[in-house]
This record gives C-alpha cells, sequence and structure tokens, in this order.
C-alpha cells in the first residue's frame, strides 16, 4: 500500500495536509493501580491512512482506541483530531464525528438494518429522505442489495453480513475517521479474509483515516499502512510500515513479537504491478523457441496455455494472476498448481508478463542481502 499520505490543499500548491489524529503524552492510570494501562502515548496517524494497533493481551490497544473518542477519559496528555484537542469538547458530539465498529457489531436487535445504518444520521437530524438515500448507498458499498436487506433484522443475517452492516453503520454520518475494533475478530477464517479484501476496496474508494486493533499480524500487516506495536505496560516499542516492522525490528521484544515468517509475510506487500515481469512472446500459431515464454492466445487475446518455457520440456500448465495481486497470491498459485511460472493478467484477462520462481526466488535474495 502507498506510503504517502501528504498532499498539496486545493489551490495551495506546496502545503501539506496536517495529521487526522495526533497523541501527545496520553497515559490512562485506573484508579487503585500503580501501573498505567497506557503509557506516554505519542504518535500521528496520517490522513487517509489506516493505523494497526497490536499487541499483546493487556497492553493498552483497546484502550488507546477508546480514548480516541473518549469512551476511556485519558490520565494525561492531549488527544487532537483534526486539528481540535478532543479532551475539551462535548463527548457525545465527538462521538457522532467518529464512526466506531466492534468485534461484536452491537446491532441493535429490534431495528432493522436499514434502521441500524440511519441511527446516527438520525440522531444529527437528517431527513428522511436524506438518510434513506445513504442508507441503500452503504449498503451497495458493502455489497449487500438495499431492496433485499434494508428490511431485513440482524437475526436474519450471516456473522460476515452483520458485520459488513457495522462497517456501513460506522461510515453513515460521513465520518473523517473510523476506530475498528478487531472487527473480524469473530469470524471463520475463509469469511475473514473476504472481508479484509472488501474492506481495502471500501477504503480506496472511501479514503477514511482508520484506526484498527488485532492481535493477529498477519492481519496488520495486509490491511495497514502503518503499524503500531504495543509492549507491556502499555508502551508503544515501534511505528513503522509494515516492512520495517518486519526488517528491521526496533528491539528485542519486537523482533519476538513478530516472529518467524517474516519473509513470508514481506511477499504481501509487494505488488505485482510494481514488478519488473518477464516478458511473454504471444502467439496464435507455432510455439517458436527462444529465452521468453511463448503464450497461445484466442482470437480476443486471450490466454488459452503455454505453448513454450524456456527451460522445460513440456509446457507447464498456465495459471494466471491478476496484476493487482501480490507476490504472496503469485505463490499461492505457482505452489498449488506446481508451475514454475505465472501469467499475470490485466482487467480483461491480457497478458501483462511472466513472474518466473528461479528469477523471483533469486531477486529476493538480492533484495534480502540488500536491506
Amino acid at each position: 500500500m502507498s506510503e504517502t499520505f501528504q498532499a498539496s490543499a486545493p489551490g495551495q500548491a506546496g502545503s501539506v495536509t496536517r495529521p487526522m489524529i495526533v497523541l501527545e503524552g496520553v497515559s490512562k492510570t485506573y484508579p487503585g493501580q500503580d501501573d498505567p494501562a497506557v503509557a506516554e502515548l505519542t504518535f500521528e496517524v496520517p490522513t487517509g491512512a489506516i493505523v494497526m494497533l497490536i499487541g499483546p493481551s493487556g497492553c493498552g490497544k483497546t484502550t488507546t482506541l477508546k480514548m480516541m473518542n473518549r469512551l476511556i477519559e485519558p490520565t494525561t496528555g492531549k488527544i487532537i483530531l483534526d486539528g481540535e484537542d478532543v479532551t475539551t469538547v462535548n463527548a457525545d458530539q465527538l462521538r457522532r464525528r467518529i464512526g466506531y465498529v466492534i468485534q461484536q457489531v452491537g446491532l441493535f436487535p429490534h431495528m432493522t438494518i436499514g434502521e441500524n445504518i440511519g441511527m446516527v444520521p438520525k440522531m444529527l437530524g437528517w431527513d428522511r429522505n436524506r438518510i434513506s438515500a445513504r442508507v441503500d448507498e452503504l449498503l451497495s458499498l458493502v455489497g449487500m442489495e438495499p431492496g433485499q436487506y434494508r428490511s431485513r433484522y440482524p437475526r436474519q443475517l450471516s456473522g460476515g453480513q452483520q458485520q459488513r452492516v457495522g462497517v456501513a453503520r460506522g461510515l453513515a454520518a460521513d465520518p473523517p475517521v473510523m476506530l475498528m475494533d478487531e472487527p473480524f475478530g469473530a469470524i471463520d477464517p475463509i469469511t475473514r479474509e473476504r472481508l479484509q479484501d472488501e474492506f481495502l476496496e471500501v477504503q480506496r474508494q472511501v479514503a477514511k483515516t482508520i484506526c484498527f486493533v488485532t492481535h493477529d499480524l498477519t492481519e496488520a500487516v495486509k490491511l495497514g499502512d502503518r503499524i503500531a506495536i504495543f509492549g507491556p505496560g502499555g508502551r508503544l516499542r515501534q511505528y513503522d510500515s509494515p516492512d520495517e516492522v518486519l526488517t528491521n525490528p526496533a528491539d528485542e521484544f519486537v523482533a519476538e513479537f513478530v516472529g518467524g515468517g517474516a519473509a513470508v509475510r514481506r511477499l504481501s506487500l509487494l505488488e505485482l504491478s510494481r514488478l519488473q515481469l518477464d516478458e511473454v512472446v504471444v502467439s496464435s500459431g507455432g510455439a517458436p523457441a527462444g529465452r521468453h515464454p511463448v503464450l497461445a492466445v484466442d482470437d480476443a487475446g486471450r490466454p488459452q496455455r503455454w505453448l513454450h518455457v524456456p527451460g522445460c520440456d513440456t509446457a507447464p500448465p498456465l495459471v494466471t494472476v491478476p496484476l493487482g495481486g501480490t507476490v504472496y497470491d503469485a505463490v499461492d498459485v505457482m505452489l498449488d498448481s506446481r508451475a514454475p511460472l505465472v501469467l499475470v493478467v490485466d482487467d480483461d484477462g491480457h497478458s501483462r508478463g511472466a513472474l518466473r520462481w528461479d528469477a523471483m526466488v533469486g531477486d529476493l535474495r538480492a533484495k534480502g542481502r540488500s536491506s
């Protein structure tokens, strides 16, 4: 994902966008406790970024999230939202400006899906037609047909569908900030991965500033533009891009927390669209020998089979992966099909090049030595 979130304001070339959220020396110590739940927390959340909060249980992740919308009041420090110190404003008004999504979803069982999504806009005084249009817009955004779902009740939906509604409700009043506390934590692995993909697609369209608590490092790497790793005592141990967290842990605690498999996790950060792919020769006839793979295509230019692959006595099976995917996706397909290369295709199904196993491994080794 992109690591740049500063842009010029309209008509102000060269100006930069201020961070959406700033925490300055924020601490939380509960009554009767000597040690803080969160200690001297200072970091900035860039506008439009997804920041993943991760760490062992009891390290202050959820406490930090709840202090941002003042469900929990900080003991010391400042929390600044879009330039305003939120510790000085009305807490109820603040929460209506921030979307909030939790693991248990928290839908009201006696309200329809449409009523659940429209609850905050109704509290803000939106008129009925505007609320109705917003509900339909958001249901469509999260992949649920409005005519089919808006009048249903939460009990009539699957867990994954309820979680989609929870995200839609968090977006209802079009808040600049969303706080998400393990929203996919209670979902089965297959549905969870699908929801993560859909979440990223929604974020590409709405570009919110998101703070997201998770226990899952794989989820943090997949979704996050930045990762905040908390340690014991509620202290921030590292705040960096996923790639930096995996390749350059700040200390022994982070290195142990990241654990083995960092190299494999990095594969999900390497986008195929940014790689130099092998050239593929497209042919509708024979299979001329050469140093490039030769691909047979149909009349529309869509791939059919390999005619020739250098180094292979017989043509291997043709497997494809979209250009918008990652090296992790390509490796998964190659291992599953036992193929030495994968064809990378665009949205129309046309060849954009090939990724070969031996070349990829060599390139990754070179990158590892240079990092």
